[in-house]
């Protein structure tokens, strides 16, 4: 075998192990509560970041538009409410585990998949999730948000 058709099987072989992964990801489980696990750290959850509003990168959780970012490796979702508070959930729909995002405009969080929505408190306001968004406590100190919970 040549090098090249070496380096080719290999990175198609690397592409299906990602892809399968991926796609293992996505798929919803029959877990009616996929908040999120713990990981270590401090709290219940472990969950325990920082984010900086000065960073780039959580340039959206001020952009009236958007207003949402999401931390501990999707975990969670941050966002900015129209009354300029912040308030972080657990990001897994609790219907099925799909990644919610959240409508700045409407001050709500909703399940692209299914179509639950949820308060900007994390509860239900309807389904066909019945139960309420894991809600971790944020602390703001100057231009820095602390999630934990």
């Amino acid at each position: 075998m040549e090098r090249k058709e070496f380096i080719q099987l290999f990175g198609l072989g690397a592409a299906a192990v990602l892809a399968t992964g991926c796609l293992g990801g996505c798929s919803g489980g029959s877990d009616d509560d996929p908040a999120p696990a713990p990981t270590g750290g401090t709290g219940a959850t472990g969950v325990d970041f920082t984010l900086d509003l000065t960073d780039p990168a959580n340039a959206p959780l001020n952009d009236p538009a958007v207003g949402f970012v999401y931390g501990a490796a999707r975990r969670v979702i941050v966002a900015r409410l129209t009354n300029g508070s912040y308030i972080a959930v657990q990001a897994p729909c609790t219907h099925e585990g799909f990644t919610i995002v959240f409508q700045a405009g409407a001050n709500s969080f909703m399940c692209p998949n299914h179509g639950s929505m949820f308060n900007s408190d994390g509860t239900v306001a309807a389904g066909p999730a019945t139960r309420a968004l894991k809600k971790y406590t944020v602390t703001q100190t100057g231009n820095s948000l602390r999630v934990t919970g």
